[in-house]
């Protein structure tokens, strides 16, 4: 038996590699222990599942944070020897464990942390790899006694067996993951330690207590002004002054000198020219008493009559003041002066889903299992269905498998290489319940990309599409990282489309 002992840096010396490497070996079993299985981790596991002959068996503990429906379904896809635990207890079910069988030995991988990308591909982790030398009887038989005892846990310790049925029970029950509302309760000290919570009876207040605290309703009277007449007494004095004009209150002047006899000039010539000014000015005085007594026979005070006080108080304006007109042109000015400030203005134009033409993302690291295929997450297919066209593909068995696939002709850049590949019999693919769509064509076997390099993918025609691979050293690089903006599910990568 050998035991090694290997720290998993950020993408050197995984845990993901290691299950990769050794169900690509064509295990004849394979067992896995796992008490924290999460979605994103499920995902990595699932690409090396695809096709694989190996029986499996499955022991994971399940929560209403972590676990969903479309994971628990998956994994009945390839087995049906799956058990559950419910982890929403205060016990929970702790494990990490992946145990590989072949013909002449057997591999073990005991790991410190949860089943997740982050788990399995980034995080610092220890993880110890225990090989089994199973042509030699003493390990042989120490292997089987191992996996009995394994298995046993799950027959004794309370796992349930997983079919469809249990997984709508678990729906239902809310013992998983599930978009629906409902109400948590937190449970009481008390409730933990099975004692029933005294509930408080209620006391009912006298109605003297009732007053103290409510305020007695009152009623308040309405004033109606409609019909209230007030009668204002003005003295007899007022009106008499009021009615005559006065004599300063009229536009004419009355200078001393006016009818005073000039120095230079005979007596009777100036009393002529006397009387003709006075003469004048009666006519004025006349005038203006005739225009006065108009206007003040238009406008007669009835000073009997009453005074509508409601109308005098509640009247509406004439013309309607807006108040904020400043701080609105304050507004506009100081937004203009934004606008005028800023350099670039980015013009956002909505996007039509179903004219997308091209797809921009960042690459997974290659599949060594897969080398002939692009894949793409299943929720970019149901986004942009009219893209990839899968929805009225024909159904056609791979392998024992059925599968919808899209036949269509693929051009191939290799940007870095300057290397080009036509392939007229190229694929799309997508199995049912499959978490990503797949681009299959063997001319990939030649280009090589690393993680988080870019693939352009641009639909020429119904079934015409071009793929061009750029590394993440070329200048070419910069602009179209730009372009990814948006973030897979559960993963770090990003992509964009246009």
């Amino acid at each position: 038996m050998q035991v090694k002992i290997i720290m998993q840096k950020e993408n050197e010396n995984t845990i993901a590699s290691a299950i990769s490497n050794c169900l690509e070996n064509n295990a004849k079993k394979a067992y896995f222990f796992i008490g924290n299985f999460k979605e994103t981790g499920y995902k990595i596991l699932e690409e090396e599942l695809i096709d694989l002959k190996t029986k499996l068996f499955f022991a994971i503990g399940i929560d209403k944070k972590a676990t969903t429906r479309s994971m628990l379904e998956g994994i009945l896809d390839y087995t049906d020897e799956v058990y559950y635990y419910s982890n929403n207890d205060i016990n929970e079910y702790v494990a990490n464990i992946h145990v590989y069988e072949y013909t002449d030995r057997a591999e073990m991988l005991v790991c410190s942390s949860n089943l997740s990308e982050s788990g399995i591909k980034t995080d610092l982790s220890i993880y110890t790899k225990i090989t089994y030398n199973l042509k030699d009887a003493t390990e042989k038989k120490e292997y089987k006694e191992h996996i009995k005892q394994l298995t046993n846990i799950v027959e004794n310790e309370g796992f349930n067996k997983l079919t469809e049925k249990v997984i709508q029970k678990l729906v239902d029950d809310k013992e998983i993951f599930s978009t629906k509302q409902y109400n948590h309760s937190v449970m009481s000290i008390s409730e933990l330690l099975g004692k029933k919570p005294k509930v408080e009876e209620k006391k009912e207040l006298s109605k003297e207590e009732v007053d103290d605290v409510f305020v007695k309703d009152v009623e308040i009277p309405k004033i109606d002004l409609s019909d209230i007449s007030i009668d204002i007494d003005i003295p007899e004095e007022m009106i008499e002054k009021e009615s005559k004009p006065k004599k300063e209150e009229l536009d004419i002047e009355y200078k001393e000198d006016e009818y005073s006899i000039p120095e230079n000039e005979g007596y009777e010539v100036a009393e002529e020219k006397n009387k003709k000014k006075e003469e004048k000015n009666n006519d004025e005085i006349d005038k203006n008493n005739e225009l006065y007594d108009e206007t003040m026979a238009n406008d007669e005070i009835d000073y009997n009559k009453t005074l509508d006080i409601n109308d005098m108080l509640f009247s509406k304006a004439d013309i309607k003041l807006d108040i904020n007109d400043e701080k609105k042109s304050k507004k506009k000015s100081s937004k203009k002066k934004e606008v005028e400030e800023n350099d670039e203005i980015v013009k956002v134009k909505k996007l039509n889903l179903n004219n997308i033409t091209n797809f921009i993302f960042e690459l997974s690291s290659k599949n060594s299992k897969e080398t002939d295929t692009i894949r793409i997450p299943n929720h970019i297919r149901t986004m942009i269905p009219e893209f990839f066209g899968i929805e009225n593909a024909d159904n056609r068995e791979i392998n024992g498998i059925n599968y919808k696939v899209k036949d269509i002709k693929l051009e191939i850049v290799d940007v870095k290489n300057n290397q080009k590949y036509v392939d007229n019999n190229a694929m799309i693919t997508y199995k049912s319940r499959q978490s990503y769509i797949s681009f299959v064509s063997g001319k990939l076997d030649g280009v090589m990309y690393d993680e988080s390099d870019i693939a352009r993918i641009i639909k020429l025609s119904d079934d015409e599409y071009h793929i061009e691979i750029v590394a993440k050293n070329m200048q070419e690089y910069k602009v179209w990282s730009k372009l990814c903006s948006q973030k897979f599910r559960a993963s770090d990568k990003k992509y964009g489309i246009m």
